[in-house]
């Protein structure tokens, strides 16, 4: 799927970044999306490529947003 090239292509680049200012990677999606398209291992793969950053806050829509 292109969508998930572009992502993995995305969270690449934002990974490395080199920047003093905050930054902000939005995931935004529908569980259900995944399972009509059968995508929950390229969005887990996605996840264990974004996890364990000591460099990124990982915040849920309300740590973030408000």
């Amino acid at each position: 799927h292109k969508e998930w090239d572009k992502m993995f292509e995305l969270g690449e680049k934002f990974l490395n970044l080199k920047t003093d200012e905050k930054q902000v990677f939005y995931v935004w999606g529908h569980a259900y999306e995944f399972d009509i398209h059968n995508d929950w291992d390229r969005f887990e793969e996605f996840l264990k490529m974004m996890s364990g950053k000591s460099d990124i806050a990982y915040l849920t829509n309300k740590e973030a947003l408000l």
